[in-house]
């Protein structure tokens, strides 16, 4: 490739880099990709747009490509190292880093660069601050958050009054839940930088967690959101629309999602009614187990990790940081048959004492009609297969109700619906009813297993 082929390129892609234009630097560079490895200024200029816009496919790969070809190029280096940073802080702070995530290929590259340095080099701040400080934030977004807060230490010893890399190490003691001296590094970052945007929200969010309410309203009303304190002495904005907050789930053993994925972590999505910017009140439950469920007080991230849309609005999605305060509601898991759709939103909708019904999942079965009433654990005669649809959800009861009385009620809910079968052997074990609770289980475990034969074998007809 000749100057006189890509000089008036990377001319332009220059200019479209420095006004963040990457729709326009992308359409300059695209036709080049496949020549990356030939040019250093086109590699870099490539890595530059990856920073700058890191959700582009194929970026580890790139990276691979360039660093591959020039191992022991410093800018080049430092250029990957940041484009793999970029593209793994889109993952989200609660996203599992992987053994061959961006951000341990990033601590990877950053190691072996801080290996090449003289000790003359690794002083310099300039040099050797800056390869720990890449190699740092690669550390925490792969979560080994104690070798990280290690070089981020010797980064600040080199340079103690840089407020943008106080404010990374802000980020770690946040993802590590260490609000106290999250805070104080995000104070300390504003002394140096001022009111940075994400200075400001680290304030707020660890303010919040920490329960020191005037300290996240001054940080709010600073990021223009009229925030002020409210009569329990946290932050609150009104009229927030309603946001996504994603949460880590272990399996409930309920379902047919199979062993080896019942035992696998997975993320759910639950609605949140916001109180603040960052903390709001959980208003779905979840279908497997989690650290936070319907009525918890919770606390996520502020940069979101996605926006959706629902109902033609746009609803921003958040990773969860922790659970500022637990819930009183009860939460009791049931299953349920319903003869046609809609049949248990409709008993739903009858249920009293303030109890809400929530179906997290329901599908067709075939299965035998006693089978399907309960009375599987009985020997009978099966009669023949008739469409039931099997319902999991959550029934949710205010934690000051009477448990006795709802019981009495959901019993007379049940009875005026004739075409729901439901059972919930939470509400016997809350009553201390263990003889009651023994029998749910069992019809429970009936009714899966009827499910899940019925299941089987409509497949082997279909096979």
């Amino acid at each position: 490739m000749s100057d006189l082929d890509l000089d008036p390129v990377l001319t332009q892609v220059e200019a479209a880099l420095a006004a963040r234009d990457s729709a326009r630097a992308l359409a300059l560079l695209g036709p080049f990709r496949p020549r990356l490895v030939e040019d250093e200024r086109l590699a870099l200029s490539w890595l530059t747009l990856l920073r700058i816009a890191p959700n582009q496919r194929g970026l580890v790969d790139d990276v691979q490509r360039i660093v591959g070809r020039w191992p022991d190029h410093r800018d080049l280096g430092l250029a990957a190292c940041d484009a793999l940073i970029r593209a793994a802080e889109l993952l989200g702070p609660d996203a599992p880093s992987g053994n061959d995530g961006p951000a341990l290929r990033a601590a990877n590259l950053a190691a072996k660069h801080l290996e090449r340095l003289t000790p003359e080099q690794r002083r310099d701040p300039e040099l050797g601050g800056y390869w720990l400080m890449n190699y740092a934030n690669a550390l925490r977004l792969a979560h080994l958050f104690d070798e990280a807060e290690s070089a981020y230490k010797a980064a600040l010893a080199l340079q103690p009054n840089h407020g943008d890399w106080w404010f990374n190490l802000g980020l770690l003691h946040k993802a590590r839940h260490d609000f106290e001296n999250g805070l104080s590094a995000a104070q300390r970052a504003r002394e140096l930088v001022g009111d940075r945007r994400g200075v400001l929200w680290n304030i707020a969010l660890c303010a919040t967690a920490l329960g020191r309410g005037e300290t996240a309203v001054e940080a709010m009303r600073a990021l223009r959101f009229p925030a002020y304190l409210a009569a329990g002495g946290m932050p609150q904005v009104d009229d927030m629309q309603p946001v996504q907050v994603r949460v880590a789930t272990r399996g409930s053993g309920h379902g047919f999602a199979g062993a080896e994925l019942d035992r696998s972590v997975a993320f759910e999505l639950v609605w949140v009614s916001p109180l603040s910017p960052c903390h709001g009140v959980v208003q779905t439950p979840t279908f497997r187990e989690a650290s936070v469920d319907y009525g918890d007080v919770v606390l996520w991230d502020g940069n979101p990790i996605a926006v959706v849309e629902s109902d033609g609005k746009p609803v921003p999605r958040f990773a969860l940081l922790s659970r500022l305060r637990a819930g009183d509601e009860r939460r009791l898991r049931f299953v349920a048959f319903e003869q046609a759709p809609g049949d248990v939103q409709r008993l739903a909708a009858d249920l009293s004492r303030g109890a809400r019904l929530f179906v997290h999942q329901a599908q067709v079965e075939m299965l035998c009609t006693r089978c399907a009433s309960g009375d599987d654990m009985r020997k009978h005669q099966h009669t023949a297969p008739e469409p039931h649809r099997l319902a999991y959800g959550k029934i949710i009861v205010p934690g000051d109700a009477d448990l006795a009385a709802f019981r009495r009620e959901l019993d007379a809910t049940l009875a005026r619906h004739p075409n729901v079968q439901m059972v919930v052997p939470g509400l016997f074990e809350a009553l201390g009813d263990a003889p009651a609770a023994g029998k749910a289980h069992q019809i429970w475990r009936g009714i899966e297993r009827s499910a899940r034969k019925a299941g089987q074998s409509r497949e082997n007809r279909n096979n």
